[in-house]
């Protein structure tokens, strides 16, 4: 798995084992109606689905961030990790694909200096709306056959509505992960590819050309608003081009990018120096932003934006 970046610090902590999933009624069930029914386990801290606990994120990065690995089922060791502050707060999670399967052939021996993965790493600074973001990056090597962090494929995915922070839990042999807009992916708890849901996948690009490789083919397929920048071996929000889509386009559409979609530079929507924040720190800054750049605006239900609220 790559190195994460130089400012945050990494420690290994092994919770205690999550108790059992506990069947109970919502209120739109009887008790009777859940009798031997297998309910998601939410008791994981970064398992609860949550609002934001704020809007905006700090202007200075935490170094004392610790990443600890989560064991979700003795069947699944090392399942996720989770990124914890100094005060027990959940400001992320993160899990890689460490290849042996359809999307990643070759798996990664680290006794062999072989890196293949395709990482995610989903982050929200402080519990904070701002900033909550994915970033997928896919590691192959080198025409020398070395793997460089400067060969890395980044992809950094912002979602919107941006109404819950992200959480994962376990469901068997399935991860499921709920984006910011209620809408849920579901990964591989082994393998961690990704199954179904609103994102889609498509192999890593193993060309040892890093000019020539391709961007992580992971592709949204949901209701809601994605921005996305690519980079090759730096950060995908500084000197480059965003995009910019809202859902799937229409099959009237004949644009040959789609419709519904608009490219922007990246200064307009992130900080190019320092902690490189999103700038607009609620949906309805961003909601005025889209409308004027872009011509469209974020999905709305009655008053408030939404997509739709989580299914578990």
């Amino acid at each position: 798995m790559p190195q994460p970046p130089p400012e945050l610090a990494q420690e290994a902590h092994k919770p205690p084992a999550p108790a059992a999933p506990v069947a109970t009624a919502t209120p739109q069930e009887k008790p009777e109606d859940v009798v031997g029914k297998a309910r998601i386990d939410r008791s994981l801290p970064e398992s609860l689905i949550a609002a934001p606990d704020k809007d905006r994120a700090q202007r200075n990065i935490d170094y004392g961030t610790m990443l600890s690995s989560r064991a979700a089922h003795t069947r699944f060791t090392n399942s996720w990790q989770y990124r914890r502050t100094r005060q027990g707060q959940i400001v992320g999670f993160e899990f890689s694909n460490h290849g042996g399967n359809s999307i990643l052939t070759p798996r990664r021996d680290a006794t062999k200096n072989q890196f293949f993965t395709r990482d995610f790493q989903f982050r929200f600074d402080d519990r904070a709306r701002q900033d909550i973001h994915l970033l997928i990056s896919d590691w192959v090597a080198s025409r020398d056959r070395a793997f460089r962090l400067s060969s890395l494929m980044h992809s950094l995915m912002h979602f919107f509505p941006r109404s819950y922070l992200p959480a994962i839990v376990n469901a068997g042999d399935s991860n499921i992960v709920t984006l910011p807009t209620g809408e849920e992916v579901e990964f591989n708890a082994v393998t961690k590819e990704i199954r179904g849901g609103v994102l889609a996948e498509s192999p890593v690009d193993l060309s040892p050309d890093r000019n020539e490789r391709k961007y992580p083919a992971v592709t949204y397929q949901g209701q809601g608003v994605l921005v996305r920048a690519d980079a090759r071996g730096a950060d995908p929000r500084i000197g480059t081009t965003a995009t910019i889509s809202a859902g799937i386009s229409p099959s009237t559409c004949d644009k040959p990018g789609g419709c519904r979609q608009c490219e922007v530079p990246s200064k307009e929507l992130w900080d190019q120096s320092g902690a490189v924040r999103f700038k607009f720190i609620t949906d309805q800054e961003f909601d005025r932003y889209l409308t004027a750049r872009c011509g469209f605006g974020l999905p709305r239900q009655g008053t408030g934006f939404a997509v739709n609220p989580p299914q578990s």
